[in-house]
């Protein structure tokens, strides 16, 4: 009490200005960052009595605040999304999609290779990193072309069909000079590194040392890259990337049911589905709408907007207006940004396209059992999955939940929350064991599928109650499952209904859990 207590003052001490706030734990550590019009006013609205779930959840993680005030509220909105990139606290919504960037990188290897790469795993040198997929592969896709740098991995006397096409390095012939091809990965190095005037400089200055030593052979080679390089140079200087980004369209569609945000693109007529973000299911009204610009926020604060972004949803003009000064400053636009839930002509026609599709999106979820039979390698379609969770503030009152799902629709008569018994410290392996052992009095009540919240560990310690169940578990980090099928994990392509499903399964019996702290808060 005497810590809360303590964030009850700092709350009201609290400056009636625009600023960023943080939420930090016993152990000084950022659990949540938000910004703030009135700092006093929002962080106060954390503690009140109709507060929702998130807000308690971050109280109740929470023993101390502290806050950075600004002048304007745009500029608290920049100065939270620079923090929350630093220090990815554990309530914020985050954008996840693996890694966003691309890098070209060239292996530090005998043989070293140019590629492409999300993720610096290798040693090597690294360019990047990159965010728009096309120039990048244009780029890649010419130096390895007009170096020949693909090595082929083949044996062959006179060489691969690659080789005979110009494109391949020639490892595959016995005659293959090491040498030289050592001497063309430089110079895609240097042309990665010198930038476009530097580069072009070089190869002149080279082509003149070569007809000076009557190199001429080397010197017309120089030539030719000069002349590639001047050609492609002239087309990346037009930014094809910028033309494109004010042609499309983003498009995003809170679904009737208000269980899931979607996000499109079109052009030139066509939409395609990026991404489906689901929403917690008990959430409502203006929490709802919260969590809907966290999730869009987090996006674009990985991702490059498009000039037109389309709604199906409501944002008051205020925070609308906002939003659009705050990706045209964070990604550093020199053309404006519209958001907007248009009502006539071109875009209503757009986005009433997007909710088509999110319609027939949503009857697939129906046979998500099949999905999830191959995503798992179970011998059967489940339709009825169970999730556990275990939750505590700060290592007291250990609570646990258990939701279900059918068919991929929440099953609410048979959600079920526990206050742990027989486990009086922190220790999620045990009350797990509690928790499945209390659900399950008969193994007819079993469903086809409990998952479970954590990694291997947490697996383990139940997967031995019940033989005839079929036990997974979904650790957070790189959202990643373990199973008996799959001991080592298998790190699940986010991009599927069947993951996204069990995603939002863990998530909600997170979020079911934290809510049966409230009932027994007596803060």
């Amino acid at each position: 009490m005497k810590e809360k207590d303590q964030l009850l003052d700092q709350i009201k001490r609290l400056p009636q200005t625009p600023g960023v706030y943080f939420f930090k734990d016993e152990l000084g550590d950022v659990v949540y960052i938000g910004k703030a019009k009135n700092l006093r006013s929002r962080v106060g609205s954390y503690v009140k009595s109709g507060a929702d779930f998130r807000a308690h959840a971050i109280v109740e993680s929470s023993v101390s605040l502290d806050f950075m005030a600004t002048e304007t509220e745009l500029e608290a909105m920049l100065l939270e999304a620079k923090l929350i990139q630093s220090h990815k606290p554990k309530h914020n919504i985050m954008y996840k999609t693996g890694q966003p960037f691309l890098y070209i990188t060239i292996s530090s290897s005998e043989m070293p290779r140019l590629s492409i790469v999300r993720q610096k795993k290798t040693k090597g040198t690294y360019f990047g990193p990159f965010i728009e997929k096309g120039p990048v592969r244009r780029v890649f896709d010419f130096l390895m072309k007009t170096f020949r740098l693909k090595l082929c991995g083949k044996k062959i006397e006179n060489g691969c069909l690659y080789y005979h096409l110009g494109m391949c390095a020639g490892s595959c012939r016995p005659d293959f000079d090491k040498a030289a091809y050592k001497e063309r990965v430089e110079l895609a190095k240097k042309a990665l590194t010198q930038g476009h005037k530097k580069f072009l400089a070089y190869l002149e200055q080279q082509i003149k040392e070569c007809s000076a030593n009557l190199e001429f052979e080397k010197s017309r080679e120089l030539h030719g890259y000069h002349q590639a390089f001047e050609r492609v140079f002239s087309t990346l200087d037009v930014k094809p990337s910028r033309v494109e980004v004010l042609a499309r369209k983003h498009v995003w569609i809170v679904s009737p049911d208000n269980r899931a945000l979607f996000f499109f693109v079109e052009r030139d007529g066509v939409l395609n589905k990026k991404r489906i973000f689901y929403l917690p299911l008990h959430v409502e009204g203006d929490a709802l709408l919260q969590v809907v610009v966290e999730y869009f926020a987090s996006y674009y604060r990985m991702m490059p907007p498009a000039a037109t972004i389309l709604i199906n949803f409501e944002i008051p003009e205020h925070e609308r207006k906002l939003m659009e000064q705050f990706l045209e400053s964070w990604h550093e636009r020199d053309n404006e940004i519209s958001i907007s839930k248009p009502t006539q002509e071109h875009h209503a026609g757009i986005v009433r396209m997007a909710l088509i599709h999110v319609e027939e999106e949503l009857k697939k979820h129906a046979t998500v059992g099949k999905e999830l039979k191959r995503l798992l390698k179970l011998p059967f379609e489940p339709h009825t999955i169970d999730c556990f969770d275990i939750s505590h503030k700060q290592g007291m009152d250990l609570v646990g939940s258990c939701i279900r799902f059918k068919d991929g629709q929440p099953d609410k008569d048979n959600f079920r929350r526990f206050k742990i018994k027989t486990v009086h410290q922190n220790d999620d392996y045990a009350s797990l064991r509690e928790v499945v052992s209390r659900r399950y009095h008969d193994v007819a009540e079993l469903p086809d599928l409990i998952l479970i919240d954590g990694g291997k560990g947490q697996l383990s310690a139940v997967q031995h109650l019940f033989e005839q169940a079929e036990f997974v578990s979904l650790a957070k980090r790189e959202e990643t499952i373990f199973s008996k099928r799959f001991p080592q994990g298998l790190v699940l392509d986010q991009k599927t209904h069947a993951a996204q499903l069990l995603i939002a399964l863990r998530d909600y019996a997170h979020h079911f859990a934290i809510s049966y702290h409230r009932s027994l808060a007596t803060f």
